[in-house]
């Protein structure tokens, strides 16, 4: 009977490790929307020299990509200055570590508004996107990777015009958005609102034009057409763009022009300043479900053995008996079940 001890506990490692997942989940299924930004998992064996295409593998947050979005950012505001405010250090705004932080001017004055009215903490889980943000998002829900069951396609998300917001509890934050001519985008993308007051333009083109201006600037031999159209030779530059952006970054005529300053040095030689883009005409974004950032993120897989189990964003149930106390309940009775056939077993060895 002793010996058989340590292959009992060890037969019962992996349904214990089972019920510790199965309490972890979650019956609520706007749960999956409603957390923070992640900060996520990246592989240890990326850095801002890889492609942006090796993020669709190796990571489950778009703030991989923040050192090549910093730089899409500055030149947005080269070819149109003046365009987008950082939303960081506003008071009463709680912002996910992932966040980029910065709206469309009008768009940042009417969140503001917005959370004066309530008096309370706003949580925002995402903001602008640069274009390879957007990517990685498409490129996740396409793969079936990072929990995104819904994205849209790059060059046409409302979060790269700056004028989307995805926020915690926005049930709560309903009417104060709505006040503010915020349009909640309802269930097929619960988190998210869009600002459709006066003073948008729409800035998805820009977006696209500036990745292609910065790739040109730094590929001479190997030049895009500036159309501000996402295409698959536009993707397929993104997908080889290093994360931590390109050894030139945004020129605008002086230092610290931009949103941000540029994070790579001017040229050593002579450069001629950006012509300005034509005036916009008003913008009222049309509704386009998008995906959250992901509110799970995929665990590096643990060591192999029969003591572990691994856990993945797809494990957990949103109903039925596999959840809640229902889930472990019937774990519980497995583990007797279990207990009561090994004794049986070790009773009829010793006779």
């Amino acid at each position: 009977m002793q010996s058989s001890f340590p292959r009992l506990l060890l037969g019962l490692a992996p349904v214990f490790a089972l019920a510790t997942l199965g309490a972890g989940c979650s019956s609520d299924p706007s749960s999956e929307h409603e957390s923070d930004e992640p900060v996520g998992v990246t592989s240890d064996a990326l850095s801002g020299t890889d492609p942006v295409s090796a993020a669709v593998a190796q990571s489950c947050t778009t703030a991989v990509a923040r050192g090549l979005a910093t730089q899409l950012v500055a030149e947005i505001q080269c070819m149109r200055p003046d365009t987008l405010a950082p939303i960081d250090k506003i008071p009463g705004l709680s912002l996910g570590s992932a966040v980029f932080p910065y709206l469309q001017k009008p768009a940042a004055s009417a969140l503001v508004a917005a959370q004066k009215a309530r008096g309370t903490t706003m949580t925002i889980n995402s903001a602008l996107r640069a274009l390879p943000q957007q990517y990685l998002l498409y490129r996740w829900y396409q793969t079936g990777r990072c929990g995104i069951s819904l994205a849209a396609s790059p060059g046409t998300s409302n979060h790269e015009s700056a004028l989307a917001v995805d926020i915690e509890d926005n049930a709560g934050w309903r009417s104060a958005m709505t006040a503010q001519s915020f349009r909640w985008l309802g269930a097929s993308d619960p988190v998210h609102y869009d600002f459709i007051g006066g003073g948008a333009v729409d800035l998805r083109g820009l977006s696209v034009k500036a990745f292609q201006r910065l790739w040109n600037r730094n590929n001479p031999a190997d030049l895009l057409a500036e159309d501000g159209s996402y295409g698959p030779a536009t993707e397929a530059r993104l997908a080889k763009s290093p994360l931590g952006g390109f050894a030139k970054g945004a020129l605008c005529g002086k230092p610290d022009a931009g949103a941000v300053e540029a994070s790579a040095p001017k040229d050593s030689g002579t450069w001629t300043a950006p012509t300005p883009e034509p005036t916009l005409p008003p913008y009222a974004p049309d509704p386009v479900p998008d995906a959250p950032e992901p509110a799970a993120v995929e665990p590096e897989a643990p060591a192999a053995g029969p003591m572990f189990v691994a856990a993945t964003s797809s494990g957990c149930s949103t109903g039925g008996a596999s959840s809640g106390a229902g889930g472990l309940l019937g774990v519980a009775l497995g583990v007797v079940a279990l207990i009561g056939r090994r004794r049986r077993r070790s009773r009829t060895a010793t006779t």
